[in-house]
């Protein structure tokens, strides 16, 4: 640590939120794995069966072609 700062690769990961078109999403899912994120979240139209199937199943919550706006206020 420098200045108080944590160097990237040491902060813990909660959720990446993907937000790119679909053929570069399945690499942003495959570094959130290897990261050790508990989640992916890809954004409205980034659909990435594969990546999901991936994703699901390293054991990661994964949400595809949602947009957290529309979605976290329905959760009341």
């Amino acid at each position: 640590m420098r200045n108080g700062i944590a160097p990237a690769d040491t902060v813990p990961v909660d959720v990446v939120d993907v937000f790119v078109n679909s053929g570069l999403a399945g690499a942003a899912a495959d570094d959130a794995v290897a990261k050790g994120a508990k989640a992916v979240w890809f954004q409205l139209g980034v659909i990435d069966e594969p990546a999901y199937d991936r994703t699901r199943a390293a054991g990661l919550d994964m949400v595809m072609n949602r947009c957290p706006a529309i979605e976290i206020p329905l959760l009341g």
